[in-house]
């Protein structure tokens, strides 16, 4: 892989199930350093195009590489250690661990013993286990959820949540990383938290793909943009491109608001 090739590239993918096309023809790319956003109407096939990139669905056809490399068949637990992480539209924690514990469940790529043994304590694991908690502690205080550390997952906000699985998804520092739907469910004040915090990692060179359907907080956040209807790509441009683009306003407003707009 070299410096201008991207480092997500998606070339004609499509996804049947049955007699359904979920999606159909995709191709986009990512490069380095680059947050793109992926929106669409609800059943336009943006998470089925989510799984596809994550690995949880192989696509029907066409191909899927990451870092130069094909992916397309390979299992989603083989794109994290090549530095691929994501969060999930439904918050996926383990209620019987503790905020920080969940964060170091993140870590697993990088601790060839077993992060797993870490937090049973098993062996003589002290210093791995000792380095995870300290990365994990790093990563809760830049969500600005330190103070949570020892609290129960049952105990935070939906909002604390997402912040958990954002952090629990940097543990593996990935190269990217991918959230889907980040700001559903949030108030005002906590889109806007998310919005800060997604600003520092992409200072830091931190490369994005969001599934979003909040368009003000993904106009905002994104350098490109992929919009999807009925399975198909209707646009991919910056956020002035496709917010002016007939189709996506067709797409989301319907026809009156093309002739009304023109």
């Amino acid at each position: 892989m070299t410096a201008t090739d991207p480092l997500l590239r998606l070339d004609n993918v499509t996804r049947r199930f049955g007699g359904l096309v979920a999606v159909n023809d995709i191709s986009f790319q990512i490069h380095s350093g680059e947050v793109k956003g992926l929106i669409g109407p609800n059943g336009a096939g943006k998470s089925t195009t989510f799984d596809l990139v994550t690995g949880v669905r192989p696509p029907s056809s066409g191909e899927v590489y990451f870092r130069g490399q094909r992916v397309t068949r390979q299992p989603a637990h083989t794109r994290s250690p090549m530095g691929m992480a994501r969060t999930f539209q439904i918050v996926r924690l383990f209620s019987g661990l503790s905020v920080l514990e969940n964060v170091q469940l993140g870590l697993h790529p990088k601790f060839p013993d077993g992060i797993v043994r870490s937090l049973l304590r098993l062996g003589s694991l002290s210093g791995q286990e000792r380095a995870s908690r300290e990365r994990a502690m790093d990563l809760l205080a830049f969500v600005g959820l330190a103070d949570r550390a020892g609290h129960a997952i049952d105990q935070l906000t939906l909002g604390q949540l997402r912040l958990v699985d954002i952090a629990r998804a940097l543990a593996a520092d990935p190269v990217l990383l991918m959230l889907d739907e980040p700001a559903a469910g949030l108030n005002d004040a906590e889109t806007d938290n998310l919005g800060e915090m997604l600003v520092r990692l992409r200072k830091q060179g931190l490369s994005m793909l969001l599934v979003e359907h909040d368009i003000d907080f993904i106009m905002k956040a994104c350098d490109s943009i992929v919009v999807m209807d009925h399975g198909v790509k209707i646009a991919d441009g910056t956020p002035a491109e496709v917010a002016r683009n007939p189709d996506v306003i067709a797409a989301y407003f319907g026809r009156r608001a093309v002739h009304a707009a023109a």
